[in-house]
């Protein structure tokens, strides 16, 4: 029915623009408004590790100065409502202290905390249980 830059031109029209938002708030919901930390609450776990939840202003997720690193970490505490640079241990904070990059530095260590250094084979896939299968 169309030519092909006929079909394109009016699919290229309901394509948003890259980069821009959709949804865009205004007035006490904008991004910079002022009184928007007292209109917007979150729900945050307590730092002490306590699984209760309590609601805190969202100035308190403002981007911290530690870099991108940290980043996945208030994902994983805001997705799965834990935070895993906690210690399970003494509750203290977790921190990187090496990234290995060579493979022979990494068996080495291994090796000598008395580790496999190889990769576990995989097992095989197993039959579905003997109640789903169709008789």
């Amino acid at each position: 029915m169309f030519e092909p830059t006929a079909l394109l031109a009016r699919l290229a029209v309901l394509l948003p623009r890259p980069r821009v938002n959709l949804v865009l708030y205004h007035g006490v919901l904008a991004p910079r408004a002022a009184w928007r930390a007292d209109i917007v609450r979150r729900l945050t776990p307590v730092a002490s590790g306590n699984a209760d939840a309590r609601e805190t202003p969202a100035r308190a997720h403002a981007p911290t100065e530690q870099g991108s690193g940290s980043r996945w970490a208030d994902l994983m505490r805001r997705a799965f409502g834990f935070d895993v640079l906690a210690c399970p241990r003494c509750g203290g904070r977790l921190r990187l202290m090496a990234l290995l990059e060579e493979s022979a530095v990494t068996r080495r260590i291994l090796r000598h905390l008395g580790l496999p250094p190889e990769v576990p084979e995989a097992r095989p896939a197993r039959a579905p249980p003997l109640g789903d299968r169709a008789a």
